[in-house]
């Protein structure tokens, strides 16, 4: 695929294909998760409804997709850390908190750039099994064509589907850069049908470890990709200011 066709498919189909635009997380294709095996997770909910993910990156802050919130009043939104079964209560494992303040940097809903925010929690997260922080990529570091990377939440397994009671993650495949965008990374499945979905926004791409995307939006019919993430090296030096409490660049 040239990089103009990728464009071309951006211009037709951006508005509709916004992964945060949508009440439900869709990860297709996914396999069900094991309890703590990504501990960094979070559930963005809505009068306790899931409908974004996201990820602690420090004790005090998640960082997820601007996306997610163009429908939604912060003021009614809960994150939910620790969680595992949406369906149970799970007292001693979670965590739940409101949000204090949210920081975002040049985020363009028309074209989806800069697609990323940071959460400030109410409260710090108590560091447990069930809860701990994803580390963050250098500022501008690379994630080579062929990475192999992987996305995890609580998502339907087809679009209008229910939501998933256990997270379930996927493993993608890193694009070469002229099939994506300069601030984004894009993944693929290329052997079956997976990755993510409408309303998956915010849900991390995990790769070696790091947090090096956010879930942002789709081209194409679900599943059959590419997907496109918010490239977080980029915005590192402006995620540690706000971590810092510093001056923020802008």
């Amino acid at each position: 695929m040239t990089r103009l066709t990728v464009l071309a498919l951006l211009a037709g189909l951006l508005v509709s294909s916004r992964a945060g635009s949508s009440p439900l997380a869709d990860i297709v294709g996914g396999r069900k998760a094991r309890p703590r095996q990504f501990p960094f997770l979070a559930s963005i909910q809505n009068q306790g409804r899931h409908f974004c993910g996201g990820a602690l990156i420090h004790p005090r802050f998640v960082m997820s997709a601007a996306s997610c919130f163009r429908n939604q009043n912060p003021g009614t939104v809960t994150v939910v850390l620790g969680a595992y079964d949406l369906r149970r209560r799970e007292r001693r494992s979670r965590q739940t908190f409101s949000i204090s303040s949210m920081s975002e940097n040049r985020y363009d809903p028309q074209q989806n750039l800069n697609d990323l925010v940071l959460l400030q929690l109410d409260r710090e997260a108590n560091i447990t099994s069930s809860v701990a922080i994803l580390a963050l990529p250098l500022q501008n570091a690379m994630v080579e064509a062929g990475t192999r990377c992987q996305v995890a939440g609580w998502g339907t397994r087809r679009s209008g589907g229910r939501l998933s009671r256990f997270p379930r993650f996927v493993n993608v495949t890193v694009t070469p850069e002229d099939q994506c965008r300069p601030n984004n990374v894009c993944t693929g499945v290329l052997a079956r049908r997976a990755g993510i979905c409408n309303g998956d926004g915010g849900t991390p791409l995990i790769c070696d470890g790091l947090g090096h995307g956010v879930a942002s939006f789709s081209v194409g019919p679900c599943g059959r990709g590419p997907d496109f993430f918010t490239r977080v090296s980029v915005f590192r030096d402006w995620i540690d200011g706000v971590l810092n409490g510093g001056p923020v660049p802008a």
